[in-house]
């Protein structure tokens, strides 16, 4: 897996690539014009940002023109989960991204990875972070997929990440400056449950940025008077301009800014200032800032949730949170002296200006306003400087002692506006023109841009000037008169005959004709769309055969998931043929050990039930280290256990141990259409467990390549998160270790509506949010019958021994009526009514008839 040193070398010398978000073509051209080298965005369908104003087909191809004119690269977003109905229109997509010459696609989904390869490979793809990569494993299975380059999950450390480039060909993207997601992205439903918005569609509500209490098992508000904030799952915002040294030195190629939904004036600020840090990092000493204080300032100023630099060298608990509001906090401006009279008097920190933005954090909340007129002394001034009391107009409420905040810098906007302003743009490149010619002879204008050369010639031959001869003050005017043509003239050179002359409409079509033949985009071979129609084809009848060729098991079960050994036995004393082991390890009880595992698996065989080793969704390199030595020592017993994957690293870290090892797929590799299904049975899958985003429309089609599983029952985790909102409100370490505060009693985070989403912390200390509300389709089980689905699921991994029991003897007792063709006589009503009894607060269908498409 390790790659060659020189390559190392060679990844660690390259330039750090700039890459920028663009919603707008506004923030497009923001982003180019302040030194972007590269620009990624989304079209009007498949992208993450389905909220932005985004790029139709004709949007796209002017931006790719634009940017390739400039030397500036495009990468479109095709990064989320596609249904099975969308496939037609994606390829159509695909094709015409293809012919536009966008530089890369950026993925998420397994399925859309599998058909670029087998349709267009010569479309360069880069593995999205909603693909959860943060290991040396992960990336190893990308190479594998064709990808180019992946973007690591935000949790990624400095010291993973150099690991990461010892160990890949591939170019590394880093998130660098924006929002943060508290939930490791891709293994985020919450908003999708909640609230129907998919952020694996695009649509994510935010719900990290809503207010919660921490409340325990009494509804007690645990941080009733802390004066903390209840924004308790909202970051800051991530700020890494000061450590791009070491991202380069660690092998990182390319720095991306988050921020498809920002405004431009954002995306030209923020590019601006972290492309004079690049320009800084080789001339500056070592250790000195890339920044200045003003500049710093400036970042601060555009937008922040306050700053934090991640996880980029430690999990930085309560450090990595803006508890207090979730929205822009501005910078200081100073504080309230008085009010009166509709008359405002501040004494200020930093410069106001009019038409700043303004807010004042009040006893009662918070009052924003635009200064208008100035006044210092009574007497109108331009602005008002740090340390003078000034006056504005008010018509709010204010208190003397009340904090001010500058919210918007109309001065900073206007720099920005101006960047990119239409007709004004100022990224040029130079070159350099030599014009020869003798009376009577055709002139040659040779144009020079780096290396590469062009020359034109004259339509009519020179003439002998009659009054005014060609002067290189002339010809320099003429020629330079580049426009909005991505060029300026450095150098002219002139050789001509003395007394030369050449009309002006002859030296501007020579002009003309060099720029154009510069602009001509090398060389790029384009796949025919007959060639490409038939690969398409080829991948059709593939899929079918294998769909075909997939066989569903002659008898479906019912899996019964569980993570301790108390409940595995309550399971197989009700009946469970077949029960799911491990997964992750509560704190909370008492998990599976390595020897239990293997006496677990003993058990199930005694009892004629089949067995998998469910393993963690999310593993850092240290801890996939750990599961590498358990499957190793595994790999020896006499009886090799069955695994449950759950996340591409864990994939290759089985294969490196035993290529033949049997294995299924959990339901966080978002298997959410029939490409993505082929490709895990094509890996080697036994069985898939399909996403619980689907609706049963969608379901029905994967249900018949067999081998597949789905949850009907149990708790449906919301988040996955390096941050643990008990430890870092209520005191978490004692030393250097963990205080253990989450043992002590169940905790819960109550939202506005008052429903409380309960949490368990693992034994790494990642927070896993739960639903309030059990996911039930007790009353679907003929529907779910009748589509062929081979295995239905009860996630039980958070209930009790004795709710084990109940709840697999009812399933039990209904599906395998089901199977025996009871199906006239099975009603729901006596099942339901025991499930209700034993969950008060109630159930949900999840996605079953609601989906997220």
């Amino acid at each position: 897996m390790e790659i060659r040193e020189d390559l190392l070398k060679q990844k660690k010398s390259r330039p750090l690539e700039l890459l920028a978000p663009a919603g707008s073509f506004e923030a497009f051209k923001a982003a180019v014009e302040n030194g972007a080298d590269a620009v990624y965005l989304g079209g009007k369908s498949f992208s993450a940002r389905a909220s932005a104003a985004n790029f139709d087909l004709d949007e796209l191809r002017k931006a790719v023109r634009y940017a390739h004119e400039r030397q500036v690269k495009v990468y479109v977003t095709v990064n989320i989960l596609i249904a099975d109905q969308e496939f037609g229109e994606l390829l159509d997509y695909l094709y015409a991204l293809h012919e536009i010459r966008v530089d890369a696609v950026i993925l998420q989904d397994l399925g859309v990875a599998g058909l670029i390869q087998a349709v267009l490979p010569e479309l360069e793809t880069h593995a999205s972070t909603q693909m959860t990569i943060n290991t040396t494993w992960g990336v190893q299975h990308l190479e594998t997929l064709g990808f180019a380059r992946v973007v690591l999950a935000r949790e990624t450390s400095a010291a993973e990440i150099e690991t990461l480039a010892e160990n890949t060909p591939l170019d590394l993207e880093v998130f660098v400056h924006g929002a943060l997601c508290v939930c490791y992205s891709g293994q985020c439903l919450m908003s999708s449950f909640i609230g129907g918005r998919s952020g694996n569609r695009g649509t994510c509500a935010q719900p990290c940025r809503m207010t919660y209490q921490l409340v325990n098992q009494d509804q007690e508000n645990l941080l009733a008077g802390k004066s903390l904030g209840e924004h308790l799952l909202s970051p800051k915002d991530l700020n890494l301009a000061e450590d791009l040294t070491e991202l380069k030195r660690i092998g990182v190629h390319s720095l991306k800014v988050e921020g498809r939904m920002k405004r431009p004036e954002y995306v030209a600020t923020v590019i601006r200032l972290y492309k004079q840090a690049i320009e800084r990092i080789e001339s500056r000493p070592e250790g000195a800032p890339l920044l200045t204080p003003e500049e710093h300032q400036e970042l601060l100023q555009i937008f922040n949730r306050d700053f934090t630099r991640g996880y980029w060298q430690e999990n930085p608990g309560a450090d990595l949170m803006s508890y207090s509001r979730p929205n822009n906090r501005g910078t200081r401006l100073g504080r309230v002296v008085r009010f009166d009279s509709g008359r405002l008097a501040l004494k200020l920190e930093a410069v106001l200006n009019p038409g700043d933005g303004i807010e004042l954090w009040t006893g009662r909340g918070r009052e924003g306003v635009t200064a208008g007129e100035i006044r210092k002394d009574k007497n109108q001034v331009n602005k008002g400087l740090p340390g003078e009391t000034v006056e504005i107009d008010f018509s709010g409420s204010a208190h003397p002692g009340d904090r001010v905040f500058k919210t918007n810098d109309a001065r900073l906007m206007e720099k920005a506006r101006e960047s990119f302003q239409e007709g004004k743009e100022q990224r040029k490149r130079s070159l350099k023109m030599s014009l020869s010619g003798r009376i009577g002879d055709k002139m040659s204008l040779e144009v020079a841009e780096g290396e590469r050369k062009v020359r034109v010639n004259s339509s009519n031959p020179a003439q002998k000037a009659l009054k005014r001869p060609l002067t290189w003050d002339y010809a320099y005017q003429q020629l330079g008169r580049l426009g909005t043509t991505p060029f300026w003239l450095d150098r002219l050179d002139l050789d001509v005959e003395e007394g030369l002359m050449l009309p002006v409409s002859d030296l501007n079509e020579m002009r003309r004709l060099a720029v154009e033949e510069l602009l001509l985009e090398a060389t790029q071979q384009t796949v025919e769309r007959s060639v490409y129609r038939q690969r398409v084809v080829r991948w059709r009848e593939r899929q079918e055969q294998e769909r075909s060729a997939s066989k569903a098991p002659l008898i479906s079960q019912v899996s019964v998931a569980v993570s301790d050994p108390e409940t595995l036995r309550a399971a197989l004393k009700s009946g469970a043929k077949r029960v799911l082991i491990a997964g992750e390890h509560w704190r909370s009880r008492h998990g599976f050990q390595l020897d239990e595992i293997r006496s677990g698996f003993e058990t199930c065989r005694k009892q004629g039930a089949d067995c998998s080793w469910r393993l963690p969704r999310v593993l850092n390199e240290a801890q996939s280290a750990g599961l590498l030595t358990d499957l190793r020592k595994a790999a020896l017993w006499p009886d090799k256990p069955k695994l449950m994957i759950a996340n591409l690293g864990e994939l290759e870290m089985m294969r490196s141990v035993d290529g033949e090892w049997p294995f299924e797929t959990d339901y966080s590799l978002n298997v959410f259409n029939e490409a993505t299904l082929a490709q895990l049975l094509r890996t080697g899958a036994q069985a898939v467990t399909l996403s619980p985003e689907l609706h049963h429309e969608q379901l029905a089609p994967l249900a018949k390549w067999g081998r597949t599983e789905y949850l009907v029952f149990g708790d449906l985790e919301m988040m996955v998160s390096e941050y643990c909102p008990v430890g870092s409100t209520l005191g978490g370490k004692q030393g250097d270790r963990c205080a253990g505060i989450c043992r002590k009693e169940p905790h819960y985070l109550r939202d506005r509506l008052r429903y409380d989403f309960p949490i368990e912390m693992d034994l790494e200390c990642r927070m896993h949010l739960f639903n309030v509300k059990l996911l039930n389709l007790y009353e679907e089980l003929p529907q779910i019958k009748r589509m062929g689905v081979s295995n239905i699921r009860l996630q039980l991994t958070r209930q009790s021994p004795e709710q084990v029991r109940q709840i697999v003897r009812i399933f039990l007792e209904a599906w395998d009526g089901l199977q025996l063709g009871k199906r006239a006589l099975w009603t729901p009503d006596e099942g339901m009514a025991e499930l209700s009894a034993l969950f008060p607060q109630g159930f949900t269908k999840g996605h079953f008839f609601r989906g997220v498409l």
